[in-house]
């Protein structure tokens, strides 16, 4: 059998869906980056900040993700991230006029419906664009955007901000994304199934017809296949967990501030930059890796994360006891960026491997709206509650004690994911 090999197009298209997603990230993550001059300015609770980072943000974002998702495998993707960069860039800009909590929440609601778009659009083009031994470095190489735009935003935060202001960053940011939303128009959308063995791609267009337009039974097949493939479900609830800690950890700046003893902005600018380069070597090497030890071993890219992430956990852990002098901090502050960042391309090339073609946008939606919506956002949520609880009644370094909780559940995803991969290999027993 010939191998299957991409289009001469494909890494252009990666490459340019690297930097909108980058640009996503920064958008995103500003808000953190600014945490301390933001809660001062807006005048903010923890409970407040916790909510503007959390569920107020993924609720629509993973809500709509799902729409999107199966949006989607409907549509023209490029077209359909155009439409999303435009909203989500506006609302950014908005952000920066903001005057009270009510105004700034209502435009971070409509930023996350508007990034809602890029990423099932994306996950499922470049499924389209390589095949199945290349997509866990190729997914890999796409969420490098993550550390890049993430860590890029705190650097933005501890240079320019000094200098223009948090609101003057939000207004740059959002008019660099409505100029970047031009080049979208232009960019053709990938043949879907190109990757895929043609006797696959022609079953699934034989059953694709007889669902086209009917959106309930969309829903019913994908829950179905999630419980009919337990290496699926597993994995989902495995990224869930994993996503309580990046949660609470949008109140990095915040907790470095407040209670490791850096002065404002002190800490932003060097935070960024260990975020990118560790968080871009976890996210590259977690890609690349996850594909060897899956060609070589048994229990796929989702046993491999699984190991890494247990042998991670000491330093982790450490890290919110040590003291900022010693230089452990920052061997621990960059493991655990490494950690989280080596999620994305194991993850989501295993989801979309164990996902038929015609569902792959709604599947990566779905996986969205978990990790967002039950991970990312009761994360933050529950550590701004936590925080104010501790506080109030004088807790020692009460939001030390509240990230240290968001941790202690995030024990549970290595756990999910060596479930995943038991699945994974009884699956491959039975073909």
């Amino acid at each position: 059998m010939d191998q299957i090999k991409s289009p001469p197009r494909a890494t252009g298209i990666l490459v340019f869906l690297l930097a909108l997603n980058i640009l996503n990230m920064v958008d995103r993550t500003l808000i953190t980056s600014f945490g301390p001059a933001i809660i001062n300015d807006l005048n903010l609770s923890d409970f407040h900040f916790g909510l503007l980072t959390g569920l107020i943000f993924v609720f629509f974002y993973s809500i709509m993700g799902l729409f999107m998702g199966a949006l989607a495998d409907r549509v023209h993707r490029p077209r359909l991230i155009a439409a999303g960069l435009v909203l989500w860039s506006a609302l950014t800009a908005l952000s920066g006029v903001t005057k009270n909590f009510v105004q700034i929440g209502m435009a971070r609601l409509f930023i996350g419906v508007g990034e809602s778009a890029m990423t099932p659009s994306a996950i499922s083009m470049i499924a389209d664009l390589f095949p199945k031994e290349k997509r866990g470095t190729a997914m890999g190489i796409y969420y490098l955007g993550v550390p890049l735009g993430a860590g890029g935003s705190f650097v933005v935060a501890g240079i320019l901000g000094p200098m223009i202001g948090w609101r003057n960053c939000f207004l740059l940011l959002g008019v660099t994304g409505l100029v970047l939303a031009m080049a979208l128009l232009f960019l053709k959308d990938p043949k879907r199934g190109a990757m895929e063995e043609k006797g696959a791609v022609v079953a699934e267009e034989h059953e694709a017809e007889l669902m086209t337009g009917n959106w309930r039974s969309v829903v019913y097949e994908v829950f179905s296949v999630v419980k009919s493939t337990p290496a699926l479900a597993w994995t989902m609830i495995g990224a869930v967990f994993l996503h309580i800690p990046l949660g609470a950890g949008q109140f990095a700046i915040v907790w470095l501030e407040r209670e490791r003893g850096f002065g404002p902005g002190e800490i932003s600018a060097t935070y960024g930059l260990i975020y990118i380069v560790f968080g871009t070597a976890g996210t590259f090497l977690g890609g690349i890796l996850s594909d060897w030890y899956q060609a070589h071993y048994k229990g796929g890219r989702v046993r491999f994360l699984a190991y890494l992430m247990l042998g991670l956990t000491p330093l982790l852990i450490s890290f919110r006891f040590v003291s900022p002098s010693s230089v452990m901090f920052y061997v621990a502050m960059a493991a655990g960026m490494f950690s989280v960042s080596s999620f994305y391309g194991p993850a989501f090339s295993t989801v979309q491997d164990l996902t038929p073609v015609r569902l792959r946008g709604v599947m990566t939606g779905l996986l969205l709206v978990a990790c967002n919506l039950l991970g990312l956002g009761i994360g933050a949520m529950m550590t701004g509650v936590l925080s104010d609880v501790f506080s109030a009644n004088s807790v020692f370094e009460p939001l030390t004690k509240a990230l240290l909780t968001a941790d202690i559940l995030s024990w549970a995803a290595p756990a999910s994911f060596i479930m995943a991969s038991i699945y994974l290999e009884r699956s491959k027993s039975k073909v």
